[in-house]
């Protein structure tokens, strides 16, 4: 926080780090380390011999004459003593010499000429020898221009002064720890959310280990990285930073310090923010009563205290009316820039708007409004969570008097959104920050999604409709471009067509990578694959002259007249304190139905926390412990069970599809795309319209993602002659897993049918399954079928992502494991298989359990294998919910073979499995325990 006269101005560009980097012609060259290290680290000025003092002396006098407002008098004498300096043979010298002129001009606002002796100062004699001082003229020179909006060039200037301060001074050193918090500020103030906060939170760790914790730097530093966590909505994690920050800086410099308010005061808005009004008000007080003290250096600290005690009064008193003279206050704080941040003046400005509206005067209210969007923009910057904040307050406002101008502001504040979120997320860093940025969005379509309900549904709807199947994944039009013109060159240009999907494939996993927090070297390495591969295929499209689709295919564009898709989608509201037990404030389930014939339509379905009963529960949790074979039970006893199922089920089948059935009518077929909990639904259970199963009547298609479509047709019938690669009877180590020695007869089976059929067959079993081996002849196959263990651990009680949770045993794997990159280890983890290409598989069968399991995320729907499989390129993936019974899933997905040899597709002859099953036609497969397990996922 800075308490008086806000935050620097003008600041209008938001770009990320890692885009910035390669731009801006810099006017250094590069750091010359050797001589850095050689070079005596001094920081007082250097008396060398000749005219040094007379030197000092006409700088001081240059600078006295810019001070007392004779600038071009100031700028000649500074000119003169520079060129004099500059023929010294005292670098160090000249440089601080610079230092102190450019500081001067700052001083007096004269930035212009300020930034003519910077490009000056990298051109004299003096700099080319790299002294010390190189470092600090760098570090204001990247300063002056951060600060007027040109941070594309100021990003490798800040690089080349930390890099400078790092050779002369060392990574962990104060110097360098300053220069790295100068650059994290200047990425924050210009919109780069997640770049900035790594960035601080990397510097502030840094700080703690290498100066201590007792460190000033250190305090300053935890102060500036909770300010980035409160600005894109982190506040409990911005409290933890200052209440350390207090503490330290209470007691080094006392309570009536300036340093100590300043932190108190950020304390009070964490607990504002947090909604904890009483403690927001013991700190605005505290920060008061170090005010009085403080009052003759400044008066006007009181004056903000005040104004922050009173501010937290207005908004603890909720959805009450306002007196006029409290609004006629709280809009004078608005309006006075010169005492109070502008942080207040924003939330002051829509707090007032909020009451305004609520008064009958929209008008008043809009203007606020503008007025809070005018002053974020100008001091941070137009794509700003604080920005983004009140563009959605303005398009809610509209919804009342003007819907169709409420669905143009929607519109363009999601795609607005969109791209920021992609890019911010994309280099994020943290999962802390991902979800902070991204839970911006989930506000947005939460309030979006109202509207296209509420009153605005007849033109908010195909709106709400297409942003969500932008937001379904993190791809977005990139990752639809990518697949529809992949699908478009698939057969006929396969140079192409491997290029684009490298792209796919690696742009994948880069997102989830970067999103979930895991940025190592390993991370890194896949970023610059990627970047390889769509420079390779900018390169091949440029060759070939064709041009990535620029118009997004919409699903029903690719629908057939009896066909549907059911878009189920979640909005969230999120608490300020996402730390919190019950994060959530509210949550709504939609369903985005859309048909070849009509506009999309946009169901309610409720809060999805209530979907999902207590019978259906009860069930679930009886499917996930049924492990071993279940025993063939008489006709009355089976005809009982499956009423039970069915009355379980019946419940949740009319929550998720009976408000559909005016929509979908005649539809015989569903291509259904599940959103966080519904992944885990076993909708083959789903009860239909009479005393059957729905899917006895309707074919219900499984897809990870609406874009699926794209591809849904192609190569989804078994390849009588393609290679198939199986897997089973696997040797795990002593001790460990226990054998399985129902998938050694399995992959015997599936191998006669495909070998009767004139198809490869490679076959991997005993000690031979090692992720080498697996990994290489996967390579050159078309079917895939893993036959083993799988394993699935809820993330939360162990803090590791969901990715090293969840993944299949191999050969010598033994009990005790911990989550390596390593192929060594007989794990094969998501997060692994999630860099390998399986592009070249029509399907992927792991006939294991619990392989279709993840946690839901709201960053990318579902983590788990799915994810993972999706990201790798496999086409299709033949997995299971829960644990299954080792005989029962042999037999069960022979015959699933056995139904794809006969011709029927990939989903159908699933389908068709399954009826085999409940008629008793599969041995140990007939209770649903076994043929309820498995699902196919598409795309």
């Amino acid at each position: 926080m800075r308490i008086t006269g806000g935050l620097a101005r003008a600041r209008k560009i938001a770009a990320s780090l890692s885009i910035i980097l390669v731009f801006g012609a810099v006017l250094i060259g590069p750091i010359d380390t050797a001589t850095a290290q050689n070079s005596p680290a001094k920081r007082t000025p250097a008396q060398g011999a000749g005219n040094a003092q007379a030197i000092t002396a006409q700088m001081e006098t240059a600078i006295a004459l810019t001070r007392g407002g004779k600038i071009d008098a100031g700028y000649a004498q500074l000119l003169a003593a520079l060129d004099a300096a500059d023929k010294l043979d005292d670098a160090q010298f000249v440089m601080e010499r610079y230092f102190d002129a450019t500081a001067a001009l700052r001083a007096v606002k004269r930035d212009d000429l300020a930034e003519k002796l910077f490009v000056r100062a990298f051109q004299s004699k003096a700099a080319a020898h790299s002294p010390p001082g190189n470092a600090d003229v760098l570090l204001m020179y990247a300063i002056l221009l951060s600060d007027h909006a040109r941070i594309a060039e100021a990003v490798p200037l800040y690089m080349k002064a930390i890099a400078a301060f790092n050779a002369y001074w060392g990574e962990g050193s104060e110097e360098s720890l300053i220069a790295n918090d100068k650059l994290a500020v200047a990425l924050s103030a210009n919109g780069s959310a997640a770049s900035a906060t790594n960035l601080g939170r990397h510097n502030f760790e840094l700080s703690e280990k290498a100066l201590g914790p007792d460190h000033r730097t250190t305090w300053k530093l935890a102060n500036n990285y909770a300010d980035m966590l409160r600005e894109i909505g982190a506040p409990a994690k911005a409290l933890e930073l200052d209440l350390f920050a207090i503490e330290k800086r209470a007691k080094h410099y006392g309570e009536n310090h300036l340093n100590t308010l300043v932190t108190v005061n950020n304390a009070g808005q964490d607990f504002l923010n947090l909604g904890r009004f009483d403690d927001a008000r013991r700190y605005f007080r505290r920060h008061r009563a170090i005010a009085t003290v403080l009052a003759p250096k400044d008066p006007s600290f009181a004056g903000q205290a005040d104004a922050w005690l009173f501010y937290t009064d207005m908004l603890a008193t909720g959805d009450a009316a306002m007196s006029q003279a409290d609004l006629e206050r709280l809009e004078a704080i608005v309006a006075n820039e010169e005492n109070f941040a502008d942080f207040l003046r924003i939330k002051a400005a829509v707090l007032a708007a909020g009451k305004r509206e609520q008064r009958g005067e929209p008008d008043k209210g809009m203007r606020l409004r503008e007025t809070a969007l005018a002053i974020s923009t100008r001091a941070f910057t137009a794509q700003h969570p604080l920005s983004f904040e009140i563009k959605l307050g303005i398009a809610t406002a509209l919804i009342a008097d003007d819907p169709n101008r409420a669905v143009r502001a929607f519109t363009a504040l999601d795609r607005e959104m969109f791209d920021w979120m992609k890019r911010e997320v994309g280099t994020s860093g943290d999962r802390a920050v991902a979800e902070a940025i991204r839970a911006h969005a989930d506000h947005l379509l939460f309030a979006f999604g109202r509207f296209a309900t509420g009153a605005g549904s007849s033109v908010a709807q195909p709106a709400f409709a297409a942003a969500v199947l932008r937001w379904k994944t993190l791809g977005g039009g990139d990752a639809t471009a990518l697949r529809q013109l992949e699908t478009q060159m698939a057969g006929k240009d396969e140079e192409t067509a491997t290029l684009l999907r490298a792209a796919l494939r690696l742009n994948g996993e880069k997102q989830e990578l970067f999103s979930s927090g895991n940025i190592d070297d390993w991370a890194r390495s896949v970023w610059q694959r990627q970047d390889a591969a769509e420079k390779a295929l900018g390169k091949r499209l440029d060759a070939i002259g064709v041009k990535l689709p620029q118009d997004p295919i919409r699903p029903s564009q690719l629908l057939a007249p009896e066909e549907a898709v059911i878009n189920y989608f979640i909005t969230r509201q999120w608490k300020a304190d996402r730390q919190s037990k019950e994060p959530l404030s509210a949550t709504v389930l939609y369903a985005i139905v859309e048909t070849a014939t009509s506009e999309p339509r946009v169901i309610d379905l409720g809060d999805p926390g209530r979907m999902v009963d207590t019978g259906v529960r009860t069930e679930i949790a009886r499917l996930r412990a049924t492990r071993a074979s279940v025993p063939d039970l008489d006709a009355k006893e089976r005809d009982n069970k499956a009423l039970d199922v069915k009355g379980r089920f019946q419940t949740l089948r009319a929550r998720l599809f009976a408000p559909l059935e005016p929509v979908l009518k005649d539809k015989t077929t569903l291509y259904v795309v599940p959103d966080g909990f519904l992944f885990a639904v076993p909708f083959s259970l789903l009860p239909g319209a009479d005393d059957g199963l729905l899917e006895d009547r309707t074919t219900i298609r499984m897809l990870t993602s609406p874009d699926a479509l794209i591809a849904i047709h192609a190569r989804e019938k078994l390849d009588r002659t393609g290679a198939m690669l199986l897997a089973g009877g696997i040797e795990y180590g002593q001790p460990g897993p226990m054998p399985l020695p129902g998938t050694k007869t399995e992959i015997e089976a599936i191998a006669k049918l495909a070998r009767a059929r004139g198809a490869p067959v490679e076959m991997l079993t005993g000690r031979g399954v090692s992720e080498a081996a697996l990994r290489e002849a996967i390579g050159k196959a078309r079917i895939a079928h893993l036959a083993t263990h799988g394993f699935y651990h809820d993330s939360t009680a162990s803090g590791l992502d969901t990715l090293w949770q969840s993944g299949i045993v191999l050969s010598g794997a033994g009990d005790s494991r911990w989550p390596l990159r390593d192929d060594r280890d007989g794990y094969l983890y998501a997060f692994e298989v999630m860099d390998w290409d399986l592009s070249g598989l029509d399907l992927l069968v792991l006939s294991a359990c619990e392989t279709g399991r993840g946690d839901e995320s709201f960053v990318s729907g579902l983590r788990g294998l799915p994810t993972a499989l999706g990201i790798a390129g496999a086409r299709r993936a033949l997995l299971t919910l829960w644990p299954v019974a080792d005989e029962g899933t042999a037999n069960f997905t022979v015959r699933f073979y056995e139904h794809l040899a006969e011709g029927l597709t990939y989903s159908d002859a699933l389908r068709q499995t399954r009826r085999d099953a409940r008629d008793g036609k599969v041995a140990g497969a007939r209770d649903a325990s076994v043929w309820a397990a498995f699902v196919l996922f598409e795309g």
